[in-house]
Order: C-alpha cells, then sequence, then structure tokens
C-alpha cells in the first residue's frame, strides 16, 4: 500500500537541516505540498525547497523565531496566505544542551523550554484553529527516548521539555478527536553527537538489540506512517529505537 498524502500542506518546523529536511522530503514524496520552517539555517532551507523540487514536489521556504513572542501564530498564518490550509502540523524544531544539572544556568532552561514545548504549544494551538473548522488534520510531534520514557544525565532541561511534549502529544489527542490525530514519534540514536569518540559511540550501539544507529529515513518513514497510515491511530507515541528501550531492561542479570 502507497502511503499518500496527495492534496494535503503540511508544515514542518525545523526542515532546513539534520531530521527535519528528511521528514519534509518524505512528506513531498508521499504528495503533500510542504511549507519547510527555518531560523537560522536559511541555506539549508533553500536546499531542502530544491530537493523537494528536483524531485518533482512542491516546497515553500518559511523564516521564523519560534522562541519569540507572536512569531508562531505569525508563521501559520503566513503558511495559510501562501500554501492554504495547514492539513499537518509537523512539530519537529528543538534544540538540544548538554550541560551538568548543578552548573544550568536559567537561560538553558528558558532556551530548551521556548524552542522545545512552547512553541509547539502555540503552533498546534494555531494549526488546530483551522483544522477543526475543516474537520480534519494531523499534528505530529518529533519526541526522543530521552525524556519522554527515559532519563539522561546532563540533560535535565532538554528531557522535561520532551517529557512535557510527549504529555501535550495525549493531552491533544483526547482533547482535539475526532477532526484531529496527534501522535508522536521519539527517535533513539539516529544522528549522534558528532563531538563523540570511536569508544563514546560505541557505547552507545551497545544497548541497542538491531546492533545499530537508526537512519533519518527510517524515522521520517515512521512519521509518515502515523500520518497516512491507518486513521484509527492518535495519542501514540511511536518510539524509532532499534529496540534500546527493550533492550535496556532485558539484560541477564
Amino acid at each position: 500500500m502507497r502511503l499518500s498524502l496527495e492534496g494535503k500542506v503540511a508544515l514542518v518546523t525545523g526542515g532546513g537541516i539534520r531530521l527535519g529536511r528528511v521528514i519534509a522530503q518524505t512528506l513531498a514524496a508521499a504528495g503533500a505540498t510542504v511549507a519547510v520552517h527555518h531560523h537560522t539555517s536559511h541555506a539549508g532551507a533553500d536546499e531542502t525547497v530544491a530537493a523537494i523540487r528536483a524531485a518533482g514536489g512542491a516546497a515553500e521556504r518559511f523564516g521564523a523565531d519560534l522562541t519569540s513572542e507572536g512569531e508562531p501564530e505569525r508563521l501559520v498564518a503566513e503558511v495559510e496566505r501562501g500554501l492554504g490550509a495547514v492539513d499537518i502540523l509537523v512539530n519537529s524544531a528543538a534544540g538540544f544542551e548538554r550541560v551538568d544539572f548543578v552548573a544550568s544556568a536559567n537561560e538553558v532552561l528558558d532556551r530548551q523550554w521556548a524552542l522545545n514545548a512552547r512553541a509547539p504549544f502555540i503552533l498546534s494551538r494555531e494549526a488546530a484553529k483551522g483544522m477543526l473548522a475543516r474537520g480534519r488534520g494531523d499534528i505530529l510531534n518529533v519526541l526522543d527516548i530521552g525524556g519522554t520514557f527515559v532519563p539522561w544525565k546532563r540533560y535535565a532541561a532538554y528531557c522535561m521539555t520532551k517529557a512535557a511534549l510527549g504529555m501535550l502529544t495525549q493531552c491533544l489527542a483526547v482533547e482535539l478527536a475526532p477532526a484531529i490525530r496527534v501522535n508522536g514519534v521519539a527517535p533513539g540514536t539516529v544522528l549522534p553527537p558528532e563531538r563523540l569518540s570511536p569508544e563514546e559511540l560505541a557505547g552507545l550501539r551497545a544497548p541497542v538489540p538491531m546492533q545499530r544507529f537508526g537512519t533519518p529515513q527510517e524515522v521520517a518513514d515512521a512519521a509518515l506512517f502515523l500520518l497516512a497510515g491507518p486513521q484509527f491511530v492518535t495519542g501514540q507515541i511511536l518510539a524509532v529505537d532499534g529496540g534500546r528501550l527493550r533492550g535496556t531492561s532485558a539484560r541477564e542479570p
């Protein structure tokens, strides 16, 4: 079965880089017209749009600082003026900072909260207004196994914000049904930090039953499944982690 998003408009935040870029390209390949959001990654967004168009898809670039007052609202309104009603919102933009808890400045928490939790809340609210009026829509939140399912040392602010986004996913699935479905994908180790040594990378890989890291495309494929697959699925957070969550708890005593 081909998963199709023909005729739909999808707004993907953080669509100019890393996982957001692959999700944007995957949704476009399935037929969606994609609004590629960026903040500082102007060039990356242009590359994403160019790649989508080269493959025969439709996309436009939209800039916004999602941490600034009024910007999430403006972004949704601008996309709808330019491309039409938003049928799909993918909250992919996120910040990721490694800081010892006792050394965490207030600014670290403020930055993480503003982008990882507050912005998706506002974007979802604004997109949901039109979706409810039309009687249909999908919101997909890009989470992380860290914070959503397990705690990580030195990432307290990040994990806290992802936990909040996970609960928002479930709350909105209940409140916005039946018109709007709300789901999430929670990647495991897919794009490990470039600063890690071979030894550190091996340590991250060791507890994964699949014995490898995932790929951005595998996460994007899971996102497409949730958006274009069975329509009776809502309020779910799909871990795309190679079994890491299960493998950690299944070690021999």
